[in-house]
């Protein structure tokens, strides 16, 4: 409101300054030249508000992380946030490729009618939805074998140096490469690409293909993959298959009029410098344009640029990394715009409680998370700086989970809302 009251009184104040100045001639050129209609007022860029549920949903439903359990719905309804985002758990919805996908008979049916129903349930209730496919099961990129014996020693060691640091490999080592004393944290078999991960005739295509064509016109977007410059391995040359993933899915899309809009490539925006396991978003972004640009890739409208921005609102930063990624995509992105393009979807974000000791160790933990997602949405809010050019802001989860500890309630089956709930609920939804 007071953005609107600045407007309307420069408006007015230039007019009588131009009234004061030469009432005279502007009479003369009204009686000299036909009436003009006046311009449109500028369209109001539109600030999404989105919850992610997280992927318990799909892998485990019924869990809290299930639109249908733990008083989820209601919470969307108080909070006033109009979009959720679920996760299409690849493994979970075919564990066994003897099956296809919709198969009756598979041992994956319950969870696809888990993810059905959730999709309904938000659409009965005027909630917009993100679908994002996640994950490969391990029959499609080869570790079947290995993922039948997590924990073992064959597992933790396949291809350790693309999946854990050293750090890690060397506390498994010294605790005697006994799992149970140590298991190394690393990226997880589901996460490797396989040799085909996403060309047009790979089993993603397939799987995407059978997403669309289930949910086409039930979800608001597909979101086609989450932080590949983080998750997926191997890490070094990334952008070339996330930069295949946008070709293909964009054909798949064709099929059907680009009737969804598509989000991609969904960035961790960590700030640690590149390394064998991790490619830093401001590296990751200009090597997949790059990569975009070599094999003929033109985003068509409907296809959309999305980050994720926890750095930017743990560390309450007002020069964001988001405006780095507009700046990076200036001239060189042509897909889906609002009005201050290149535009840009936030679909992750918030503030993990875990880190607030160390980040702000004068304040209360949970009032710094709650000030922290209060400045993030009102600085994005604003309709410039900060602000311009982004579509949607998002909050991860509801009930926080203890291994990332950024959600508006502590972990279920605890029902307390932290004051970062009433942060987050005190905004209203734009769009």
């Amino acid at each position: 409101m007071d953005r609107l009251r600045r407007r309307e009184l420069l408006v007015r104040g230039g007019a009588l300054a131009a009234v004061a100045a030469g009432a005279g001639g502007l009479a003369a050129a009204t009686r000299d030249e036909p009436r003009r209609p006046p311009a449109p007022p500028p369209a109001r860029r539109r600030l999404r508000k989105l919850i992610d549920i997280g992927p318990g949903g799909v892998i485990d439903p019924g869990s809290a992380q299930d639109l249908r359990a733990a008083g989820n719905l209601g919470y969307y309804a108080d909070t006033n946030t109009g979009w959720i985002r679920m996760w299409a758990d690849w493994p979970s919805l075919q564990p066994d490729p003897g099956f296809s996908l919709g198969d009756p008979d598979s041992p994956g049916a319950g969870r696809l009618r888990a993810l059905d129903e959730q999709i309904a349930l938000a659409r009965a209730n005027g909630i917009r939805v993100i679908l994002m496919p996640y994950r490969f099961p391990p029959w499609a990129n080869g570790t079947a074998e290995l993922a039948a014996r997590v924990d073992s020693p064959e597992e933790i060691a396949f291809r350790r140096e693309e999946r854990m640091s050293e750090r890690e490999w060397s506390r498994y080592v010294h605790a005697g490469r006994d799992a149970r004393r140590h298991s190394p944290r690393r990226r997880t078999l589901e996460y490797l690409l396989p040799d085909d991960p996403y060309g047009p005739v790979s089993a993603w295509a397939g799987f995407f293909a059978f997403l669309y064509d289930r949910y086409d016109g039930q979800v608001d977007a597909f979101e086609l993959v989450n932080e590949p410059n983080l998750q997926l391995w191997p890490q070094p040359g990334i952008e070339r298959p996330i930069a295949r993933l946008l070709q293909t899915a964009q054909e798949i899309s064709a099929r059907r009029g680009h009737s969804t809009l598509m989000l991609a490539p969904s960035i961790s925006d960590d700030d640690a410098r590149s390394n064998r396991l991790y490619t830093r978003y401001d590296e990751f972004l200009p090597a997949l344009l790059d990569e975009l640009a070599a094999i003929g890739y033109r985003p068509h409208p409907r296809q959309a640029w999305s980050h994720h921005n926890y750095t930017d609102v743990e560390r309450r930063r007002t020069r964001t990394g988001t405006q780095l990624i507009r700046g990076l995509l200036a001239g060189r992105w042509t897909g889906y715009a609002e009005p201050g393009a290149p535009t840009v979807f936030v679909t992750e974000g918030g503030a993990r409680l875990s880190r607030m000791p160390a980040l702000y160790p004068e304040e209360d933990p949970r009032r710094a998370q709650a000030k922290c997602v209060r400045d993030a949405w009102a600085l994005h809010a604003a309709e410039d700086g900060a602000g311009t050019g982004v579509a949607m802001l998002a909050q991860y989860l509801l009930y926080a989970d203890p291994t990332f500890d950024c959600g508006l309630l502590d972990p279920y089956p605890s029902r307390v809302k932290r004051p970062a709930y009433a942060a987050w609920k005190a905004f209203p939804p734009y769009g």
